[in-house]
């Protein structure tokens, strides 16, 4: 299974977006390999142009299993920013959520190198899209 991040999901509703996120998405929807997490709804359904589109997708990503943002999820996502923070590592709340969420449970699939920093050093399976 793979946790799609809102960097592919952004790329694969773009009438422009990348080819290779179109493709990968395309495929894991089609064998029914995608799970969301509530933080990856936000990101994406706030960019949405109008409310015909708002609902469509919201109802789409709202059928997908969810990962749940539980309290392990949000404790893992804690640590990993104390950690990285000291280090000189300061990245998004919001990333170290969805890096956490799919830890153990999921592969990570995003066009984002803030991932690449935390599988780096902590327990995360990913796939960057380039």
């Amino acid at each position: 299974m793979f946790l799609v991040d809102s960097s592919v999901w952004i790329e694969y509703l773009r009438p422009g977006g990348a080819a290779p996120a179109k493709s990968r998405l395309k495929e894991l929807l089609r064998t029914g390999n995608v799970l969301t997490c509530g933080i990856v709804q936000v990101e994406v359904l706030r960019g949405v142009k109008n409310e015909k589109d708002f609902e469509a997708l919201s109802e789409a990503f709202f059928s997908l299993p969810e990962v749940p943002l539980d309290g392990e999820v949000l404790a893992r996502a804690a640590r990993w920013g104390y950690e990285l923070d000291r280090k000189g590592k300061v990245l998004p709340t919001t990333d170290l959520i969805i890096a956490a969420a799919a830890s153990g449970k999921a592969v990570l699939l995003h066009m984002d190198a803030d991932f690449k920093i935390i599988a780096g050093r902590f327990p995360l399976e990913e796939e960057m899209i380039i």
